[in-house]
């Protein structure tokens, strides 16, 4: 009866052990609060597929920024219509204390915002970019987590695919 009691609060232990370490990232979080729209879509790209990415186009690209993609854990991307782009910058304004606003641009066509998030120690864990095109009545949400070092980063502020 020990052993049983035992056994059954190690495997409770475990589990809530597992729960507390998840950390959900912005796209997992947003679609969690929006989950009855059906007009939302969430594509994820596993760290397998990521791997699969950076070995099959990684021809002419730079190798450190092939190795940044490579430490990447996932990428969500989650589109809408243009309306949620306010609901994600305020979900992320509301929880400032998490997520740093860093850049933002503008055009005629589109506007958009960069956002990071890092750990206790000061790393980025995670970047978001939210970017609007009214025209096409369309929101698109990227949230890249994993190890983001600032080479990278500035990669991703300067990349004109992003703000094109």
């Amino acid at each position: 009866m020990k052993r049983r009691a035992l056994l059954l609060f190690t495997t409770v232990l475990m589990q809530v052990a597992s729960y507390a370490q998840h950390s959900p990232d912005f796209a997992e979080k947003f679609m969690t609060l929006h989950q009855a729209d059906t007009t939302l879509k969430c594509i994820t790209v596993s760290p397998k597929m990521m791997e699969q990415l950076v070995k099959s186009h990684g021809e002419g690209r730079p190798e450190n920024i092939m190795q940044a993609i490579g430490k990447l854990k996932s990428a969500r991307i989650v589109t809408g219509n243009a309306d949620y782009y306010q609901r994600a910058e305020e979900l992320l304004q509301k929880n400032s204390s998490r997520f740093k606003a860093e850049q933002t641009y503008r055009s005629e066509e589109q506007h958009g915002a960069f956002y990071t998030r890092k750990d206790k120690k000061g790393n980025t864990v995670e970047f978001i970019m939210i970017r609007e095109e009214p025209q096409y009545d369309k929101c698109i949400i990227i949230s890249l987590t994993g190890d983001i070092d600032e080479e990278f980063l500035c990669f991703l502020y300067n990349n004109k695919s992003f703000k094109n």
